[in-house]
């Protein structure tokens, strides 16, 4: 399935792991706009809020994705 196809859990553990993308390419502070290099656990619990829909439709633009890709999928 493409990105757009995602449910709500699936797209938030996506922008979670966005922000520890940035995390790990030392540009979190700045794409973030903050004084810190990586995302607290308030910046995890609350990362639907903060990326946008917009930002994973790009940055995943032609993945094809599984259910087995998804934590939140697990049973």
């Amino acid at each position: 399935m493409e990105v757009s196809e995602l449910n709500r859990n699936e797209i938030l553990e996506l922008k979670q792991r966005y922000l520890n993308k940035l995390a790990d390419e030392g540009s979190y502070a700045e794409v973030m706009g903050c004084d810190y290099d990586e995302p607290s656990y308030w910046d995890i619990a609350h990362a639907d809020e903060i990326v946008p829909d917009d930002v994973i439709f790009r940055e995943h633009e032609g993945t094809h994705f599984v259910k087995d890709d998804f934590f939140c999928n697990a049973n």
